[in-house]
This record gives C-alpha cells, structure tokens and sequence, in this order.
C-alpha cells in the first residue's frame, strides 16, 4: 500500500492483533468517542439523534454494533495491506454507501480516524509508540485519500 514500509505494515500488524482482540469494546469507545469529540457525526445515526449523554451511549447496543463495523472494515483492510486492489474493493463500496445512501461527507472519515488513533493513545500509553502511530497516520492519509478522490469522482458523472 503506497506509502508504506514493511516495518510500517509489521508495526500496524502487530498492533492489530492486540486491538482486535477485544474488537467490540474498541469499536464501542472509538464510536463514543467520535460522538463526544464530534457530535454533528450523531445526525447521521438516526438511532443516536435522542441520545444526549455518555451513559446512553454506553448502554446503547447500535453504538456496539457500529463500532464493531468499524473495526471489521479495519480488521479487512490489515488484513488486505499487500494487495491495493483488495483494499479498494473493501473501500469502494463502503464509500459508496456513506455518500450515496447515507450522504456522510467525506471529511467525518477525517474525523473517523483521528479519533482512533486518539483512542489507541488513551487506552494503550506507552505502547503505542511514536513509530506505530506514524503507521496508522500513513495508513489513514492513503485510504483518506481514496476516500476523497473516489468521492470527488464520483460527484463528477
């Protein structure tokens, strides 16, 4: 994938596999967390639009299963990292989805993935080195730049 090293992709393979590991609760807080640090995302949600604390987002069982979403479309994508093609194919229709059916800017992907490395920083300290966040930072601005350039694309036919 464009950008990256090998060191890149081990750093981020192996940072995966102990985020994953507990899929669920990550994709939970990374979705509370998009809603607390940006919540003009909530208007997108139409089962969020009544929920106006922490503690019903906490206990609230779409925001588990979007962020459990979230983290399978990452999880395909590390996954997928030696083969662009497999990525677009991962991207293409969720982007798709987001502009077309559910007319999400392409800008809250932004947003999106600095709230996860934002995430990875509060939960993991320490362990979440310079080094391993510069990869997710490159992983993020390639398929951010997908991400725009599909969206700008398609807006032109």
């Amino acid at each position: 994938m464009g950008i990256l090293t090998q060191d890149d992709k081990q750093n981020i393979r192996d940072f995966w596999a102990k985020v994953f590991e507990n899929a669920e609760d990550n994709g939970k807080a990374i979705i509370i967390r998009l809603f607390i640090d940006h919540p003009e995302t909530m208007k997108y949600f139409k089962h969020f639009k009544n929920v106006s604390s922490r503690m019903e987002l906490e206990k609230n069982a779409r925001v588990k299963v979007h962020g459990r979403r979230v983290m399978n479309a990452l999880n395909q994508i590390v996954e997928s990292m030696d083969d662009w093609g497999a990525v677009v194919g991962i991207l293409t229709p969720l982007a798709e989805k987001h502009k077309d059916v559910h007319k999400v800017g392409v800008h809250n992907f932004k947003l999106l993935f600095e709230v996860i490395i934002n995430v990875y920083k509060d939960a993991l300290g320490a362990s979440f080195t310079h080094p391993i966040c510069e990869s997710w930072r490159k992983v993020f601005k390639l398929l951010f730049d997908f991400l725009e350039a599909f969206y700008t694309n398609t807006s032109e036919s």
